[in-house]
């Protein structure tokens, strides 16, 4: 009986947390602000740069598995998503951004 407790515990607890590149994988570009914090949540920084506004997450979760862990970042025009993806943003020129990413 324990073991069958413990294995519903632990299929709940993994349907539940669905990382954050699986929820960002599912945007598209022209995916409305309010939706993306739907699906994402709260950003933990949120900035207008060159006319864009950037939204980002910050990947913090210790975990016993990896040490690495992912930024996720979202761009916005006018209220549309026009890129998003694992990464920080940075300036591409005077009025361009690129999101990059931690990979060489």
């Amino acid at each position: 009986m324990k073991r069958a407790v413990a294995m519903v515990i632990v299929a709940a607890s993994l349907a539940g947390c669905q990382g954050m590149g699986a929820k960002i994988a599912r945007l598209d570009v022209g995916t409305d602000r309010d939706e993306v914090i739907d699906r994402l949540g709260r950003p933990d920084s949120d900035r207008s740069m060159v006319g864009y506004e950037v939204l980002s997450w910050l990947d913090r979760r210790p975990s016993r598995f990896s040490f690495s862990h992912k930024d996720y970042t979202v761009v916005l025009k006018d209220g549309k998503v026009t890129q998003f993806g694992p990464g920080l943003i940075r300036r591409d020129g005077k009025t361009s951004l690129q999101i990059e990413t931690d990979n060489p």
